[in-house]
C-alpha cells in the first residue's frame, strides 16, 4: 500500500505558503496605491483591532510601560503602541517604492555630522538603534549616500522571504546573510572599515548572564553588539528615527568609542563566555542606556509589545500572580548570575 499522506501535507503546506505570498503581493500593492492618510487609516484601524483582541501582547505592552515609565494608567499608550506599528509598516512600503528625491523630503536628519565624522574615519562604524521605526532608517544610503549592512533573518517561508527582501533592497543596504556566524561576518566588515547597522534590544539568552539596568530593572542582553565592536575596533554610532506626522527625524548621537571600554577580549569566541569580560558588559551597558533615553523621546514608538525583561512564560506568571515585574525581575537576575 502506498501512502500519501506525507505528500498531501507537503502540497497542502506549500498551497498555504503560495496563498500567504499571493495574500501579501497584493496587500503591498493596495498600500503602494492608496492614499497616504487613507493607508494609515485603514492600518491603524487594524491594529485598534490587534490591541482589542491580543489580550496577551496588550496586558505585556501595559505592565512593561507602568513599570518601566511609571504610568498609573497604560491603556491609551499601548493602544497607541499598537497603532504605532501599523504607521511602520505602511511606511516602510511607501518610503521603498518612493524616489530619493521625494524620500529625502521625508527625512530630517539631526547630529549630521556625527555620522560624517565617524565615517570619515578609517574605522569601522556601528550603527546601533532599537526597534522603534527601525525599517525607516534602512534608507539612510539613500540619503545620505552611506553604505551599510546588516544581518537579517531568513523566514521559513520562501514566498515572505522574497517580499522581505525586495522592500529592504530598495532601501540601498546591503543584507548578510546569516550564515557563517554573525559574530565573524560583521567583525570582518568593521575591520576592513566598512559600516554595519545592528538592532540592541533583543532579549538575550539568560545563560549569557549579562543584565543591562533598562528602565530600572535588569535586563538580559545580547552581548553579540558589544563582542563584535570591540572585536572590530569600531566607533559604536547611535541612531534613532522618530516619526512627527507624515516625515521623520534621524537623530544620530555622539558616537560611542569602543577602545575607551579596554579590549581584553580579542580572541573571544563564544558568546558564552562573554559575561566573564568587564569591558563587553560596560559597553552593553552604554549601549542600552542611550537606547533607554532615545526611547523616552517617544516612548509610544518602541515596540514595548515585545517582552524584554522576562521569557513570556514568566510575563504570563507575573500577570497571574500580580507580582511586582522589577522585583521579579531583579531576584530572576540575582539567580542567574549567582556563582
Amino acid at each position: 500500500m502506498i501512502h500519501t499522506g506525507g505528500n498531501d501535507m507537503k502540497m497542502l503546506k506549500r498551497l498555504g505558503h503560495e496563498i500567504l505570498y499571493r495574500t501579501l503581493t497584493i496587500f503591498i500593492l493596495f498600500i503602494r496605491f492608496t492614499p497616504y492618510p487613507l493607508a494609515i487609516a485603514l492600518a491603524r484601524s487594524l491594529c485598534i483591532l490587534a490591541w482589542a483582541a491580543d489580550s496577551l501582547h496588550r496586558k505585556i505592552a501595559n505592565i512593561q510601560l507602568s513599570q518601566a515609565l511609571g504610568l498609573n494608567k497604560t491603556m491609551l499608550m499601548s493602544l497607541r503602541v499598537f497603532m504605532s506599528q501599523g504607521d511602520i509598516f505602511v511606511d516602510a512600503i511607501k518610503y521603498s517604492y518612493m524616489s530619493d528625491t521625494e524620500i529625502k523630503k521625508h527625512i530630517r536628519i539631526e547630529g549630521r555630522e556625527h555620522i560624517e565624522e565617524a565615517v570619515a574615519s578609517s574605522r569601522g562604524v556601528m550603527m546601533i538603534t532599537g526597534h522603534m521605526n527601525w525599517e525607516i532608517l534602512g534608507h539612510i544610503p539613500r540619503i545620505l549616500g552611506i553604505e551599510f549592512c546588516i544581518m537579517g533573518d531568513i523566514m521559513k517561508i520562501p514566498g515572505i522571504q522574497a517580499v522581505i527582501e525586495d522592500v529592504r533592497s530598495r532601501c540601498g543596504l546591503t543584507l548578510l546573510p546569516p550564515r557563517g556566524g554573525m559574530v565573524s561576518l560583521l567583525t570582518n566588515e568593521l575591520k576592513q572599515g566598512r559600516t554595519i547597522g545592528i538592532i540592541i534590544d533583543q532579549r538575550g539568552d539568560e545563560k549569557d548572564k549579562i543584565f543591562c539596568d533598562f528602565f530600572g530593572m535588569p535586563a538580559p542582553t545580547n552581548p553579540a553588539p558589544a563582542m563584535i565592536a570591540l572585536k572590530g575596533d569600531a566607533l559604536v554610532l547611535p541612531v534613532s528615527a522618530i516619526r512627527n506626522g507624515y516625515s521623520y527625524t534621524f537623530s544620530f548621537d555622539k558616537p560611542i568609542d569602543s577602545r575607551s571600554f579596554g579590549n581584553e577580549c580579542p580572541d573571544i569566541e563564544k558568546k558564552g563566555d562573554c559575561w566573564r569580560y568587564k569591558s563587553i558588559t560596560l559597553l552593553s551597558s552604554a549601549m542600552q542606556t542611550w537606547l533607554e533615553s532615545a526611547i523616552r523621546r517617544s516612548p509610544h514608538q518602541w515596540f514595548w509589545i515585545h517582552s524584554r525583561w522576562l521569557r513570556r512564560s514568566e510575563i504570563k506568571h507575573i500577570l497571574r500572580s500580580k507580582e511586582n515585574l522589577a522585583q521579579y525581575a531583579t531576584s530572576k537576575a540575582v539567580e542567574i548570575q549567582a556563582p
